[in-house]
């Protein structure tokens, strides 16, 4: 993957971040060629190795296909809840961690859906704002909407089974 000043890319812990710049270091004798990451959520900086990015799932804004992956999986079938939280919260951390879309929006279905139905525990609330916000934030970015057009997409998909009808160019049709 070709890396440039301005880019926008997806760090998997951290959502969205512009490339500022691409720029080398000497490291214990070693030079590398690293990527400066300005995230956007954040008033933050991230040095990823430009040799490790991918390795380390930095990559480009999702397209259009996988945007329609994503909303299919927040409207789909939810995955049966394990009634034993400390195992439940494992793998829902174990989700979100993944850096992997869907997986995340599968969280985002199945949390939203439970806390629906009944409260979830203050940690699995944070687990959902914390997908919801790496989701929305990437979904704002390759929709050209806002981040809270994209969080009522979202919760349409998942709680009314809303999915979006995307014209030929991303943006929603009218």
């Amino acid at each position: 993957m070709q890396f440039s000043k301005g880019q926008i890319l997806i760090h998997p812990q951290h959502g969205p971040a512009t490339v500022t710049k691409v720029t080398s270091r000497t490291i214990q004798g070693e030079r590398r060629r690293y990527l400066i990451l300005n995230v956007h959520t954040d008033d933050m900086s991230v040095a990823v190795p430009v040799e490790a990015a991918e390795e380390i799932g930095v990559r480009a804004v999702i397209d259009a296909a996988r945007i329609r992956e994503v909303f299919a999986e927040l409207a789909d079938e939810g995955e049966p809840f394990d009634k034993v939280w400390s195992r439940r919260f494992k793998h829902n951390t174990e989700r979100l961690r993944s850096g992997d879309l869907l997986k995340v929006a599968g969280l985002i279905r199945d949390v939203t859906r439970r806390d629906d139905e009944v409260k979830v525990s203050y940690g699995e609330a944070n687990l959902l704002r914390e997908a919801l916000d790496l989701l929305t934030a990437e979904l704002a970015i390759a929709l050209r909407v806002t981040t809270e057009r994209a969080v009522e997409l979202v919760e349409s998909a998942v709680r009314e089974r809303a999915v979006p009808e995307l014209g030929a160019d991303l943006a929603l049709a009218s």
